[in-house]
């Protein structure tokens, strides 16, 4: 039969690759719950960008049509000067003035009462920071002064009970449309009004959470003919400045972010919790299931053990007799029924050896017990037995031992035979026309106390598919035709294989259908001091 590459066979059986179709959709599910939490915090931080002016800037507009104040004119004509104002009955927040000698300080001028009735609060000016005035003027005088009224300060109401505390600063104006911006924290007491109460500028502090009244007036001006009209007066303020704004904008993002990391910690804390339970319930569970596999293990074994035993010794007797009558004069009818008996006794004996090889096997029992022996003995031994079985099939059998391996080796001789009497024995029966033949080589590579030995069983048999070549090796397997079944077990093999794993070696196998099979057997033994002359076996 041609020589092809044989392949040796991988012990660890397949496993299908598990599915990670439910992780996947965790993890998706995981990722989707961190892009909508950055995606709100974009969002957010988008509006607040978009929304800013609207939610820190504070405005409050008073023009001619507003309902929120009543106009009122003053001059010095109340303390007894001679200057008069006109206001004009068409335009609100419009006056004349005329400015007359005759006072140390003459003055006068237009405002704004805010707190309407006699029981009202002023307006609250205490969101604002400053205040823009939009007038039109005529006449002399460059300078104005803006007065603001509020209600006196916590501190200062036993003293001063209800009366209004004059804020004022001086600013400059032009004939013509001006535009005055002026910071609420530029106003101060008026001198005189502190004088008159005797109060310092450090006792009074403005607070604008009350205001009452804003006002116009010219004082100190030359005598003359002055004209105004306001347009608009308007407090502005922003409740956060923009640092302001975005540190908040800023602390949302780590509020929020914080807070998701401290979610997620706590999620990954409850998953590792689970999972200790869930692997601490899995060891106690894989515990018990140890300790149930090997007590019944080892009830098994016993119980094969003592089987064996019940059964070898009857069957012992019955093979001996059947060796016994055979022996006798018996007609050929009685001569094949003892043949039958004692076959039949054989084959159940070798059926009992395989199952309790394979019980030791699973049980790590199955212990090697190397000696010295003669291989080639040994090897003709086994040309001996299976010879007289080919020639009945007219088979060419033969075995041969390569000159270069060593006759005196130390190895397991049981076993040893049983794995090549298990592969010859398969050879022979699943041939019906060819050889068998047993070739014993030995490779290079290994020197001094051992020496790797190749063991070749090749036929011209039926062969095996090479879909089958696997399941051959597995208990209780059978493969090829049903027919030549009768008579095996399906544990020669597998045992076969064990053996030459426990003994450190490697068994392989290459076979076409139709064509023949090869088995090969690589294993290291141990060499002996003395060596004979390698014996030829015919």
């Amino acid at each position: 039969m041609p020589q092809r590459p044989f392949r040796f066979l991988d012990r660890r059986a397949d496993r299908p690759a598990a599915s990670n179709e439910n992780d996947a959709g965790w993890l998706r599910y995981r990722h989707l719950k961190v892009e909508a939490v950055i995606f709100l915090l974009v969002l957010v931080t988008f509006a607040a960008v978009l929304g800013k002016s609207a939610l820190t800037r504070q405005a409050l507009e008073l023009t001619p049509g507003s309902t929120q104040f009543a106009g009122y004119a003053f001059a010095d004509d109340e303390t007894g000067g001679r200057s008069t104002v006109t206001p004009d009955p068409d335009r609100p927040m419009a006056w004349s003035c005329e400015i007359r000698a005759g006072v140390t300080y003459p003055y006068c001028g237009y405002g704004l009462l805010l707190n309407l009735g006699s029981k009202a609060r002023g307006l609250d000016f205490s969101r604002f920071q400053t205040l823009t005035l939009r007038l039109y003027w005529r006449g002399e005088a460059d300078r104005l002064k803006v007065l603001v009224k509020t209600a006196p300060p916590a501190a200062l109401r036993g003293r001063l009970g209800d009366l209004d505390v004059p804020l004022a600063t001086e600013v400059s104006v032009s004939p013509g449309a001006n535009t005055i911006v002026l910071p609420l924290d530029r106003l101060e007491p008026e001198q005189w009004w502190l004088t008159s109460h005797g109060l310092s500028r450090r006792d009074v502090a403005p607070a604008f959470s009350d205001v009452r009244a804003i006002a116009v007036a010219v004082s100190g001006a030359q005598p003359g003919r002055l004209a105004a009209s306001m347009d608009s007066v308007r407090a502005e303020g922003v409740q956060l400045s923009d640092e302001q704004w975005y540190l908040i904008i800023l602390g949302v993002w780590l509020v929020m972010i914080g807070a998701f990391l401290v979610h997620r910690l706590l999620g990954m804390r409850r998953d590792f919790e689970t999972r200790q339970r869930q692997q601490a319930d899995e060891a106690l569970a894989l515990s018990d299931a140890r300790i149930a596999a090997e007590t019944a293990n080892a009830a098994k074994s016993q119980f094969l053990s003592h089987m064996s035993h019940e059964l070898r010794t009857p069957l012992n007797a019955v093979i001996g007799y059947s060796y016994w009558l055979s022996r006798g004069n018996l007609d050929p009818k009685q001569r094949t029924a003892v043949d039958a008996i004692r076959s039949s006794g054989e084959h159940l004996l070798a059926v009992i050896t395989d199952i309790l090889d394979l019980a030791k096997i699973e049980a790590g029992k199955l212990d090697l017990q190397p000696v010295a022996f003669d291989l080639a003995t040994c090897l003709a031994e086994l040309d001996q037995m299976f010879r007289l079985r080919a020639e009945e099939k007219n088979l060419d059998f033969a075995v041969a031992m390569a000159p270069e391996v060593p006759s005196q080796i130390v190895a397991d001789p049981k076993r040893l035979r049983q794995v090549l009497i298990n592969l010859l024995g398969n050879a022979v029966k699943f041939t019906d026309a060819g050889s068998v033949t047993l070739r014993v080589e030995r490779l290079e590579g290994e020197a001094g106390q051992t020496a790797r030995l190749r063991f070749t069983v090749e036929d011209t048999g039926v062969g095996i598919a090479s879909d089958q070549l696997d399941a051959i090796f597995r208990p209780f397997e059978q493969v090829g035709d049903a027919s030549r079944h009768a008579g095996g077990t399906g544990l020669g093999l597998s045992i076969t294989r064990q053996i030459v794993e426990t003994m450190g070696g490697t068994i392989g196998v290459d076979s076409t259908l139709g064509r023949g099979s090869r088995f090969v057997v690589e294993a290291s033994v141990g060499l002996t001091q003395a060596r004979r002359a390698p014996q030829q076996i015919a």
